[in-house]
């Protein structure tokens, strides 16, 4: 996976949630990607929503719903990023060298549909590589991420524009009028 233009990852949507709501705060991420292949690094805006929201014990959820790209926590390192994507090659090759029958059986309304993109590599790599949610601790005010860990978007069937729902949840949600 590698990554030649530089990512966007924007926040679009936040609602900062009335007390007595176990949700502090609700965002969505558009990340727009313009390689087939590339991992982004979400770690940087997802303290931005985490300073935003105030809240110092719960959980930050990251919801990916798309099909050809996941979500992973690990070391954000070039070298491991080419390690993966040469074991996804072996485990998963891409479509041009590879039948799929996602991508050569499809008729003409499913080609309709997903258009002419042959991506069933993309799918069968999310699900060996990936997760579509992940849920990361917050404790005194900051993500429970290990020394080398980061959260990260890894995208298989690019270029596109995805969108991430990101959720606050405090452990402790303050009651109306406290």
């Amino acid at each position: 996976m590698t990554t030649v233009s530089q990512p966007r990852v924007d926040i679009v949507d936040r609602a900062v949630l009335p007390p007595g709501s176990s949700i502090a705060v609700s965002a969505r991420l558009r990340v727009t990607i313009g390689e087939p292949e590339s991992v982004v690094d979400l770690t940087g805006r997802l303290h931005e929503l985490l300073a935003e929201s105030g809240v110092r014990e719960g959980t930050l959820q990251v919801y990916c719903g798309h099909t050809t790209c996941g979500l992973v926590v690990n070391e954000n390192d070039a070298a491991l990023h080419q390690d993966v994507q040469a074991l996804l090659q072996r485990l998963a090759p891409h479509s041009s060298t590879h039948h799929y029958a996602h991508d050569k059986h499809r008729d003409a309304a499913g080609r309709a549909i997903h258009g002419e993109r042959d991506n069933g590599h993309s799918h069968a790599r999310v699900q060996l590589a990936t997760h579509p949610e992940l849920g990361i601790p917050i404790s005194a005010g900051a993500l429970w991420l290990g020394r080398w860990q980061a959260v990260m978007l890894a995208e298989f069937d690019g270029p596109r524009t995805r969108e991430l729902l990101v959720r606050v949840h405090d452990a402790a949600p303050r009651l109306p009028g406290a």
